[in-house]
């Protein structure tokens, strides 16, 4: 990663905007003994104040990954300040709009990605075209290490379901990373270990249960101040069956006074009931 330095070499040139600064500390030294050069580029005539040098190079120290931010995320919460330290070193910080696609099953690794905020659905495509939904992952999880630590592709696609703001730490920084610090791989094992169960968990789902068990199962988990906001699409994809199946189970519950459907969103009226269809009462 580039530090403050090479910054304040590059931003001569408005066109470096990619180049961010890693050392808050040496920026407001640099910014302290170039003073005059800074003073000089910000009363160029016609230079607005985003090209001085002073400004662009605050704004990338704004945007740093700091270690009180990991220490949002559980993964790092118990790593010791140094760990924390080298690693949002490595951090490059992405947004992504609703619908748009984070990473494409099968493709090569970028890293694991971190989610700060919003929800990515993760699913694998069948040759015929259907999907599996595998997961949804929220704010403080994190997905894509297995394609990192086996050196094959990404074992799912990860596609934005609202605005997400995540941390992707790339595959190298992560090796070497762990080489230095083995508390974080012991954190990254015990992440995936979680990650296992709960995909040990969705295989018993679909071998072991109805389509109308799996729903009532989903909708609990889903339901956020009683509703769940999914389609039938959505609920079908994530239950393992089809759009017209998972609508006739869902009109059925309906019937029950278990739900009530509405445009887009699922209302729980009786999640005790749902509570024992899901436990194959």
């Amino acid at each position: 990663m580039p530090t403050c330095a090479d910054a304040l070499q590059a931003l001569v040139e408005p066109v470096a905007a990619n180049v961010r600064c890693t050392d808050q500390d040496l920026c407001e030294r640099l910014l302290s003994s170039h003073g005059g050069i800074i003073s000089f580029c910000m009363e160029l005539p016609g230079n607005p104040p985003q090209y001085c040098w002073q400004h662009r190079i605050m704004l990338y120290c704004q945007t740093m990954t700091t270690p009180e931010e990991l220490r949002h995320i559980p993964l790092f919460a118990t790593l010791d300040d140094r760990t924390l330290m080298d690693t949002a070193r490595s951090m490059e910080s992405r947004t992504y709009r609703p619908g748009e696609y984070i990473a494409y099953e099968g493709e090569r690794p970028a890293g694991v990605y971190f989610v700060q905020r919003g929800r990515v659905r993760l699913s694998r495509t069948a040759p015929d075209g259907r999907e599996q939904v595998l997961a949804m992952v929220g704010a403080g999880e994190n997905f894509n290490a297995v394609a990192i630590f086996d050196g094959r592709g990404n074992l799912a696609t990860a596609r934005a379901m609202s605005a997400v703001q995540c941390l992707l730490l790339p595959g190298d920084a992560l090796i070497a990373l762990i080489r230095r610090h083995p508390d974080l791989a012991l954190a990254m094992l015990r992440e995936m270990a979680g990650q296992l169960r709960s995909l040990a968990v969705l295989v018993e789902d679909l071998a072991f249960r109805s389509v109308r068990e799996r729903l009532a199962r989903e909708l609990l988990r889903e339901a956020r101040g009683g509703a769940a906001e999914l389609t039938h699409q959505e609920l079908a994809e994530r239950t393992g069956t089809v759009r017209e199946i998972a609508g006739r189970a869902l009109r059925q519950l309906a019937q029950e006074g278990l739900v009530r459907l509405e445009r887009g969103r699922v209302v729980v009226l009786d999640p005790d009931g749902l509570a024992r269809i899901g436990d194959g009462e």
